[in-house]
């Protein structure tokens, strides 16, 4: 398979070194020419964190085919705040700057014009809450889930029912409801990558063991679950795209699920010396990846 690389957005180089709790990382962009196919031919990758290459650049998630948003601290702040990438313009743009630090940024199932995302106090940083901001130029909503449980991540399920991984021992995914400020555990043990699709089934990653990571679906209404598939070695994070198709990555390899549960490589990218890939998110003909320095 034959890539080209075009590093087409060109900003700010920055060198700044990251707090050891925090993992340096890269975020990339790759294009591909035909996502429908079992064989992808990538035609360029665009590398989205050349402004923070030594920083922490994770947890992308598009809010349109051409826009990205992603969890960013670069050396110049002591807070993780969450960017905006416009991919046609090839520009990028601080969201928060607040004193809290925020991650794992999405729209708000509330308000299209606004993203919920986790806040962590400066502080205080125990607290993890749900709030939700305006896109438009960062000022706080409301606060969804406030000194509730540690949330990690989390997914809307209808109304005001989340699906909420808690930051507990062992890690937990939990039903809780921002009315009635209950929740309601339905499995340990688990990865941190989940989705929520037809407001009643749940896919995550049970960690049965060190070495045996099983991708399951959970059914809301009969509280049953079903195995789907094991997940590569090592492997705890995926991705969906439109169709429902299910992707993950395995250190330099990319993969798709398949109906009979076999994982299906679409693309290498060790030629490109782009490896550890953990986090992932896919709309239309666009990938984003995030490479960890380890």
């Amino acid at each position: 398979m034959h890539f080209r690389i075009l590093i087409r957005l060109c900003f700010v180089f920055s060198t700044g070194i990251l707090s050891a709790q925090i993992p340096q990382s890269s975020l990339y962009l790759l294009h591909i020419e035909n996502p429908s196919d079992t064989i992808w031919n990538i035609t360029k990758i665009d590398y989205l964190s050349e402004f923070n290459a030594k920083g922490y650049n994770n947890q992308p998630y598009f809010i349109s085919p051409n826009e990205l948003l992603a969890s960013i601290k670069t050396s110049t702040s002591s807070n993780t705040e969450i960017y905006r990438f416009d991919l046609i313009k090839k520009t990028f743009t601080n969201i928060t700057s607040s004193s809290s630090s925020e991650y794992s940024a999405r729209l708000s199932p509330y308000n299209s014009q606004n993203i919920t995302c986790i806040s962590v106090p400066s502080n205080d940083t125990s607290v993890q809450n749900l709030v939700e901001i305006k896109l438009e130029n960062g000022e706080y909503s409301k606060i969804i889930f406030n000194k509730f449980a540690r949330i990690g991540y989390y997914r809307h399920v209808k109304d005001q029912t989340w699906i909420c991984y808690l930051v507990e021992e062992p890690h937990v995914l939990s039903i809780c409801d921002a009315g009635k400020l209950s929740k309601k555990i339905f499995a340990s043990s688990i990865g941190r990558s989940f989705e929520v699709i037809n407001h009643n089934e749940v896919l995550f990653v049970h960690k049965i063991t060190p070495d045996h990571w099983i991708l399951k679906s959970y059914n809301l209404t009969t509280e049953k679950s079903k195995q789907l598939a094991e997940m590569p070695l090592g492997t705890e994070d995926f991705t969906l795209d439109e169709a429902g198709t299910i992707y993950c990555a395995n250190d330099s390899k990319l993969f798709k699920l398949l109906p009979d549960g076999k994982w299906q490589k679409l693309a290498d990218l060790m030629p490109l010396s782009i490896r550890n890939i953990n986090r992932l998110a896919i709309s239309k003909n666009k990938m984003a990846i995030v490479s960890v320095v380890k």
